[in-house]
């Protein structure tokens, strides 16, 4: 704001109250939750579960199945409470894959491994369920052309690829949708901004599971819808439960790989999962 000659104190005052005033709008444009064009309650009126983990205690959140879950989810000693790094608090999980851990091989028949935090399974066909992490990548991490997958939703019972896929491949940030006619394939690519070694990235994710043009998939990330996808998102071969997953899942290299992960949660709306408030929420 300019003016054209001197300025009484009366008015530094006022101009000084007009900025901050200006200044507290624009913040309170960002934090406003970002709007979605989509239905805001599910077709069946159920509601999801409500899961969260700022994982400032003294072990993980209960809801989080166990490393030698199944087939296994992680190596022992592969997620550990950290106080390296904290989205907020003075905690976050630390998720190391080594050369091995958990080692398995992939639909292409290329041995793979993985460390990953599974949330289990959920009947949530047709609801809206809402989730949101921070994630960082520590300075130094690998960018190889290596496959690596770090957050991926599944359908329990439907073999092949995820039907969503957060990936960082040779530097690229992506997420993938998988074309449900197929075993691997994808429908959709979608490009994702950079990560930055050192530096929290917040998610979130809303999801509806429908094997018909009900399903919906959105992505946010730090704040800015990335991602809108509407369509067929559950296929009729899978069982009606679905599970999502966050870590590292990679085909097999030497060199090992750390994430650090914080500020959790399932629910049922953008600002019950928002990371950057979950300190708000108790």
């Amino acid at each position: 704001m300019h003016t054209d000659g001197p300025v009484s104190p009366s008015h530094r005052l006022l101009l000084i109250a007009a900025t901050v005033i200006v200044g507290c709008v624009g913040c309170s444009e960002r934090r406003r939750p970002p709007q979605t064009d989509v239905a805001a309650s599910s077709p069946t009126g159920a509601k999801p579960p409500v899961l969260r983990d700022g994982f400032e205690g003294g072990s993980l959140a209960p809801f989080w199945l166990a490393g030698d879950y199944g087939s296994g989810r992680y190596a022992p000693g592969a997620v550990v409470l950290s106080e390296d790094y904290a989205r907020s608090g003075r905690r976050s999980a630390q998720i190391t894959v080594r050369q091995g851990d958990v080692a398995q091989l992939g639909d292409s028949g290329q041995p793979n491994e993985r460390a990953e935090l599974d949330s289990g399974k959920r009947p949530v066909v047709g609801q809206d369920v809402w989730c949101g992490y921070s994630f960082l990548l520590p300075p130094g991490f690998p960018i190889v052309g290596t496959r690596l997958v770090i957050a991926q939703w599944k359908q329990s019972g439907l073999e092949g690829s995820p039907i969503v896929a957060q990936r960082f491949r040779a530097g690229r940030h992506h997420v993938t949708i998988r074309d449900l006619n197929t075993r691997g394939g994808w429908r959709e690519y979608h490009e994702l901004p950079p990560i930055v070694p050192g530096r929290w990235h917040d998610m979130v994710y809303h999801v509806r599971f429908s094997a018909d043009s009900n399903g919906v998939i959105e992505v946010w990330m730090d704040g800015e819808r990335v991602v809108r996808f509407a369509g067929d998102t559950a296929s009729l071969r899978g069982k009606p439960l679905f599970y999502h997953k966050l870590g590292l899942y990679r085909d097999r290299m030497a060199e090992p790989m750390t994430i650090y992960i914080d500020n959790y949660a399932i629910g049922e709306s953008y600002e019950a999962v928002d990371p950057a408030r979950f300190t708000e929420r108790k």
